[in-house]
């Protein structure tokens, strides 16, 4: 024990064999002396072993988060837990470990499958052969492949260019993929057309269908939704950056005002399209700051939303209006540069 402690060979696992040795010694001399206990207190430090092994043999980065908990709370200071019952305390230790564990993992995948129903409202169609095979395809843009590897990752099928090569499409039609699509976004989606197409599928399969759960701030629906369908863009004359998302019916978009703010109207004289439109300056900032921030956006898109400040800085100090020639329109152009790069699929 001396050697390993003090040794230039102390690791994580030293550290819980000394752990598991100071509760042996300090749990058998607090519990001693009441009779029945002690077999109880073997039996609950085993388990505390088993789930530092449990971790510590997951190589995911939540349980190197648990390992972390672990050393700085208890390890580093185990004579914090002296004073009480130690079965207790390392019972409740290890729940609410385990709690958090989950709790986090839970979230995280809620946020995949909110992004992944609003690549499919925003870009993806189900459609349903005459023979009665499902497909699921989403069609994007060329820069925004990862977002259909993403996708691919998940569920499988192909990630393939269009005839015209202007755009790249995600299929998939294995029904262990499809049936993992529908247990991922049912509820979930939102667009009344992909909805109608979705209720399709599920009746195909006998599956129950879960009522549309309401919008909320902090779902990742709309970076999803912004991926496919998303704008952010700027205008020199008025000096405004623009956010925003296009449809071509007006349903999905007015949802997100009454959650996200901006308006939504006409994006043409026939009312064939609509957009949902975000421009004032403290809507835009708090947007970037307290939604996108938290809800990246797996699309080249998302690299612009890094630059939105800076340009309302130019606009500030008047480089926006300045002469190409001068110091000022130098430094904007150099702007302009970096924001049409953004458009690169290299970049």
């Amino acid at each position: 024990q001396t050697i390993l402690m003090n040794g230039p060979y102390i690791n994580i696992f030293s550290r819980c064999y000394y752990k598991a040795t100071y509760y042996m010694q300090e749990g058998e001399a607090i519990l001693c002396s009441t009779k029945g206990k002690r077999v109880l207190f073997y039996l609950f430090s085993l388990v505390f072993l088993v789930i530092i092994y449990s971790v510590l043999s997951n190589p995911q980065v939540t349980n190197a988060q648990l390992i972390l908990y672990i050393y700085h709370n208890i390890i580093e200071d185990p004579s914090m837990l002296v004073g009480t019952s130690e079965t207790v305390r390392m019972f409740s230790i290890c729940l609410c470990l385990k709690n958090e564990h989950n709790k986090g993992n839970d979230d995280t995948d809620l946020k995949v499958r909110q992004w992944i129903a609003g690549i499919i409202d925003g870009g993806g169609n189900f459609h349903i052969s005459k023979k009665g095979y499902v497909e699921l395809s989403v069609v994007m843009e060329p820069r925004d492949i990862a977002c259909l590897y993403k996708l691919k990752q998940r569920y499988g099928g192909s990630v393939k260019a269009t005839s015209h090569a202007k755009a790249i499409r995600f299929r998939l039609h294995h029904m262990a993929g499809i049936q993992q699509v529908i247990k991922d976004v049912n509820g979930l989606i939102l667009n009344p057309v992909r909805l109608l197409q979705f209720k399709k599928v599920c009746q195909l399969y006998n599956i129950d269908i879960i009522p549309s759960l309401e919008l909320k701030y902090d779902s990742a629906y709309l970076s999803g939704l912004f991926d496919t369908d998303g704008s952010v863009y700027y205008n020199k004359q008025s000096m405004q950056i623009f956010i925003t998302v296009t449809q071509k019916g007006r349903e999905l978009l007015d949802i997100l005002v009454p959650v996200y703010g901006g308006t939504v109207r006409s994006s043409n004289k026939n009312a064939t399209a609509f957009k949902w439109t975000v421009s004032q300056k403290n809507e835009v900032i708090s947007l970037i700051n307290n939604y996108f921030h938290w809800n990246n956006c797996v699309s080249a898109k998302n690299k612009k939303f890094g630059m939105v400040k800076q340009f309302y800085y130019l606009s500030s100090i008047g480089a926006l209006k300045a002469p190409d020639h001068s110091v000022l329109g130098r430094s904007f152009l150099s702007f302009v540069e970096r924001w049409e790069a953004t458009n690169n699929l290299d970049n």
